[in-house]
C-alpha cells in the first residue's frame, strides 16, 4: 500500500465513526474498507474477505498519493444480526463485506463491493 499514508484499524460502529469524523475533513484521500474481523491467529472468519485481501491490497497501491485507508473489522455475531447499525445505516447500507468505499468530494461515496478476486463498482 504504497499510496497510504495513513492506515487506521477500527472495530465496530462507533469507532468507525469516530474514525470516519476525525479524517473526513482532512486534505487525504478516504477510505473505508469493511471487512471481518480476525482472530488471534490472525484469521477472519469471513472466507471472502480472506480472498479478497490481495486485490484490495492491490487496489490500494493505485489509490492516489495521500490516501487514508480504514479498515473496520465487524465481527461475524454483529455481521449476522441483520439490524445492524452498518446495513441500517443512511449512508452505508452495507449488503456485504467486503466493501471498500471510497469517499469523493461533499461526500458523495463511491462504492465497489469485493466478491472472490474481482472488485466491481457500482453507483
Amino acid at each position: 500500500m504504497a499510496n497510504v499514508v495513513k492506515h487506521v484499524k477500527v472495530s465496530g460502529f462507533t469507532e468507525y465513526l469516530r474514525a470516519v469524523q476525525e479524517y473526513k475533513d482532512s486534505s487525504l484521500h478516504l477510505f473505508t474498507l469493511f471487512t471481518g474481523s480476525v482472530n488471534s491467529a490472525g484469521k477472519s472468519w469471513c472466507p471472502d474477505c480472506t480472498k479478497a485481501d490481495p486485490v484490495i491490497e492491490e487496489a490500494m497501491n493505485s489509490a492516489p498519493e495521500c490516501s487514508c485507508l480504514i479498515t473496520v473489522q465487524i465481527d461475524r455475531t454483529t455481521w449476522k444480526d441483520k439490524d445492524n447499525n452498518f446495513r441500517k445505516s443512511q449512508d452505508l447500507q452495507l449488503t456485504s463485506v467486503p466493501t471498500l468505499i471510497k469517499s469523493a468530494r461533499k461526500n458523495v461515496w463511491k462504492r465497489s463491493v469485493c466478491k472472490a478476486l474481482s472488485c466491481s463498482d457500482a453507483a
